[in-house]
């Protein structure tokens, strides 16, 4: 079971311990090809698992994090996980592809971009199938990780421009940044078929040279709207639930092969 929760949230304390003991756990969401169903991909995400079963959403802890400067710590924790689980899968299948969200504060941490060269050459992925994907936030300059952005890009990663439309701040980091991919938020999705900004939002994309790709794709409706306007990309429960790595890669071989 997934929460999120503002009640009883863990305290920093307790986020470090679990750190220590390797406790934070990745699970993995099918990204696919709107037109032919097939996996692309994939977006790892954070879990932590609590002591009743359930499973802390990343909302729930990394407030706490970031307060607390455990940020990077969790980063490194999720790609070394990441390439544990589908390294080889990713090195098997060298069209696929895998994201890993970052706030806009990791890309200041100047040992993640040598992090990411070393763990690629190890599992033999190419920088091409790690994608990084970045999220707004107000109290980073998108002017001052400029430059370092372009040197994950300059090294092959593509870069995402997450929850697209979820907040004003997205507009100053398409001006300050080049990114690959948009992710579009699901609140412009849900509405789909009827009344929504996204036939605007994919325009938007394509005249900025950025590959739409729709999140929170729950209903055949919303798909078949995708796919008559070309958005070449989409994720949601429509297409999968994350998984653990190899339940998701035995998912993505059955439904997908």
């Amino acid at each position: 079971m997934e929460r999120n929760t503002s009640a009883a949230l863990p305290s920093a304390d307790a986020l470090s311990a679990a750190l220590d003991r390797h406790q934070l756990v990745v699970w993995y969401q099918p990204i696919v090809e709107v037109e032919s169903g097939r996996v692309a991909g994939a977006e790892a995400l954070i879990r932590w698992p609590q002591p009743d079963g359930s499973l802390l959403l990343p909302d729930s802890f990394l407030p706490q994090a970031r307060r607390a400067g455990l940020l990077s710590r969790i980063t490194h924790r999720v790609t070394a996980l990441a390439f544990a689980d589908l390294g080889e899968w990713l090195h098997q299948h060298p069209a696929m592809r895998l994201s890993i969200n970052l706030e806009p504060e990791d890309f200041l941490n100047t040992d993640l971009l040598e992090h990411l060269s070393l763990r690629c050459r190890q599992y033999g992925v190419e920088p091409q199938q790690i994608a990084l994907e970045m999220t707004e936030n107000s109290a980073i300059d998108p002017q001052a990780i400029a430059p370092i952005v372009g040197q994950y890009r300059a090294a092959g990663h593509p870069i995402y421009l997450d929850d697209f439309g979820s907040g004003y701040a997205n507009f100053s980091y398409l001006q300050a940044l080049t990114f690959d991919v948009l992710k579009i938020d699901r609140a412009l999705v849900e509405p789909l078929p009827d009344r929504s900004l996204l036939p605007q939002i994919v325009a938007l994309a394509r005249s900025l040279s950025l590959e739409p790709l729709a999140e929170g794709v729950e209903t055949r409706a919303q798909h078949h709207w995708l796919r008559a306007h070309g958005v070449k990309y989409a994720q949601g429960w429509l297409y999968g639930k994350a998984l653990p790595g190899r339940a998701f890669i035995e998912e993505s071989e059955k439904r997908y092969a």
